[in-house]
């Protein structure tokens, strides 16, 4: 038998009207009163029934966007979130969230319906304990996932490493560095299998120069900084962002070094910094990732069908390589 709202009253001690001051998302609720009627609605496994609270309770017509830091390609996402979702009359509303708590606070917008659905650029808890809130409402996201309740707009980056690192190879180039984020990072896992794969058809190809960042706050100057020690330094390296790539062609500039002359550079994402550094790289579609993410959303909340546009990265020949 479903649970009611008396049942998350009783369970969480409180009062009824409480409860639906919660589930509504209007009226004052002292924070620990509201902890215990989530707490109950999560574990009674409620949902209001969705016909009687669009009867009763207007749309907020907002989507949540969660990220933990920013960078230049957030920065294009958002932006290019934000205006497809005004298209349709849908505001965007901004949460930095670097810690657990944080995001579930967050996502328990979607519970007492503050917010009408969730985007997550960036997670810091499990997945498994972020996907029963979408049973308050759709939740997607850019990162690599497998998910039948969480829509994923993520671009495959194993043939993406395929292509720049053949296009290395066809420059002649014997030596292939690489500079990735998080070693555990979906896409750095995706770059890392594509280059054991190339490596067994081009064993004579050198790849063992490799650093990984958690951030890329500081990363370029630091792989530069890696590269300039390094007694056997390869003569190219394909890096995971244009900003970081940038950080890493200043620093060996200033060390007198040339590029792409003492050292080709391949980044990725084709944003302000690839363009302003005139750095080779690869466009990933973030405005087509970000439209598939909000109309994902969208026919959802709405039923509808909007369709998905096709994402096919290309890759952008420019000076460093």
């Amino acid at each position: 038998m479903a649970a009611t709202i008396f049942d998350i009253a009783r369970l969480a001690q409180t009062s009824k009207s409480t409860v639906s001051r919660v589930i509504s998302g209007s009226g004052y609720v002292k924070d620990s009163t509201k902890a215990r009627v989530l707490a109950a609605i999560h574990e009674l496994n409620y949902v209001p029934n969705q016909i009687a609270r669009d009867l009763k309770y207007q749309r907020t017509k907002t989507i949540g966007f969660l990220v933990n830091t920013y960078y230049p390609n957030v920065g294009d996402f958002i932006n290019n979130f934000a205006i497809i979702a005004k298209k349709f009359h849908y505001q965007t509303s901004i949460y930095l969230v670097d810690t657990e708590e944080d995001e579930l606070n967050a996502l328990n917008l979607l519970v007492t319906h503050q917010i009408d659905a969730a985007f997550m650029l960036s997670k810091v808890n499990d997945w498994d304990k972020i996907t029963p809130y979408t049973r308050f409402g759709p939740i997607a996201t850019w990162r690599r996932l497998d998910s039948d309740k969480i829509y994923s707009s993520y671009v495959d980056h194993y043939p993406i490493y395929l292509t720049a690192m053949n296009y290395l190879k066809d420059l002649g180039i014997h030596k292939i560095g690489h500079v990735f984020n998080d070693r555990y990072n979906s896409n750095t896992i995706a770059r890392v299998t594509a280059i054991e794969n190339f490596q067994v058809e081009n064993p004579t190809i050198e790849q063992d120069w490799r650093q990984f960042f958690w951030t890329s706050s500081g990363a370029g100057e630091m792989a530069a900084q890696q590269w300039l020690q390094a007694t056997d330094r390869p003569d190219a390296v394909i890096i995971y962002s244009d900003y970081v790539a940038a950080d890493f062609i200043k620093a060996l500039r200033a060390a007198n070094y040339r590029v792409p002359e003492d050292c080709k550079v391949i980044g990725f994402e084709n944003d302000i910094f690839g363009q302003l550094f005139e750095v080779t790289t690869f466009d990933p579609r973030i405005d087509l990732q970000a439209a598939n993410s909000f109309y994902y959303l969208y026919n959802q909340i709405n039923h509808t069908k909007l369709p998905y546009e096709t994402i096919k990265p290309q890759m952008i020949i420019r000076q460093t390589c």
